[in-house]
């Protein structure tokens, strides 16, 4: 598959190298390295949050974090096990990580857990999880303690009832796009958006989490060059391309995958390995969501495929000018597109010729399902 990917120029030497890397770890820097929503389910296909965790899940090192007092496991994450806790001092429920001890060996680990720390502490937004505390026990175990949210994650919600409804999807959209912007104004970007590390509280106030991937625009983080770092299913061309600089038109686009996500109840792409899924986001036009569900309005069917379009500079180009799209659609009207290129002269700069009549119905058409997949 890759050198037919190659030879039609849809890829590099480079990106196959190093997407094959991606394959040879096992996927591990493709998978969410924190976070309070990255909760794994049970044999029994429910999930971990409610089970109260023993003492030997806890395991000593947990327990003797000084100040805290652990009351059940929430879920375990690639980098690091959650805990619901009760912070002694101040009699208030938190969430707290704690690095695996084999992590806690890697120097790289113990670095990018901090950073997390950091980054959450650098933020103060009603849509972005709160950071409390940072440090290590005397026993060596490193722990981030944060905000614990009574909620689902929106991949649990879509778990549970299948497509969101529109205007709930659109709200959760608008309120991330608020905590990007707010993280743009920081100079960050996230590099993980995604349905799981989107919380959803009990009213309906939408909180971002895990910024374990997050980093200063500019900043070398220390990521091999051309390995790709994200979650396959939402991230964007650039990030599968192993590019280093990724702006927050990346988190623009992997927001726009959770969007479709919301809206069909299935990811934009799917394949059955890594490589598969960052080929297809490099290469494929994701399917209409109004053609995938009925019950999405073309405004909101638009403004998905406006953040999924594969050139950046066709996005809206900044989380301000998404807030102000998402708010169109969510008065009844169309997006302007106005952030990124018009449509116009996206289809002439890619075709050569300008659009026909027609050319928008063709490209939403009449509802039908996907092939292979279920519209929910």
């Amino acid at each position: 598959l890759g050198e037919i990917m190659v030879e039609k120029g849809y890829l590099r030497d480079a990106d196959v190298t190093a997407i094959l890397e991606v394959q040879r770890l096992g996927g591990s820097r493709m998978e969410s390295r924190s976070g309070v929503a990255e909760l794994r389910p049970s044999r029994a296909g429910n999930l971990r949050s409610s089970r109260v965790a023993t003492s030997k899940e806890l395991g000593q090192a947990v327990k003797n974090i000084p100040g805290y007092e652990v009351l059940e496991l929430l879920g375990e994450g690639g980098m690091g096990m959650v805990y619901k806790a009760r912070q002694k001092s101040l009699d208030r429920v938190v969430a707290l990580k704690v690095l695996p001890p084999q992590a806690a060996k890697e120097t790289a680990f113990i670095k990018r857990f901090y950073s997390e720390a950091r980054t959450v502490a650098k933020l103060n937004h009603e849509n972005i999880i709160a950071g409390i505390d940072v440090g290590e026990s005397p026993g060596g175990t490193y722990y981030f303690v944060m905000e614990y949210v009574e909620g689902d994650s929106v991949a649990q919600l879509i778990e549970k009832s299948g497509p969101l409804e529109e205007r709930f999807a659109l709200q959760i959209t608008l309120q991330i796009a608020r905590a990007l912007e707010h993280a743009h104004k920081h100079g960050l970007v996230h590099r993980d958006v995604k349905p799981q590390n989107i919380l959803v509280t009990r009213n309906n106030m939408a909180k971002l989490c895990d910024l374990g991937l997050a980093k200063l625009q500019n900043e070398n983080v220390g990521d091999p060059t051309g390995v790709p770092v994200g979650t396959p299913h939402y991230l964007s061309p650039e990030q599968a391309r192993g590019e280093a600089d990724v702006d927050i038109r990346s988190d623009i686009y992997s927001l726009g995958a959770s969007l479709f996500h919301m809206l069909t109840g299935e990811t934009p792409f799917e394949g059955q390995s890594p490589m598969v899924l960052m080929t297809k986001h490099l290469t494929e036009t994701p399917e209409s969501p109004r053609r995938m569900n009925p019950d999405v309005s073309r405004g909101a069917s638009e403004l998905a495929l406006q953040m999924l379009e594969k050139d950046k500079e066709d996005r809206p180009q900044t989380p301000t000018e998404l807030i102000e799209e998402v708010q169109q659609v969510l008065a009844g009207k169309s997006p302007s597109g106005g952030g990124g290129r018009s449509r116009s002269a996206r289809r002439k700069r890619k075709t050569g010729r300008s659009p026909r009549a027609g050319d928008s119905q063709r490209r939403e058409g009449p509802a039908r399902g996907r092939s292979g997949g279920s519209s929910g």
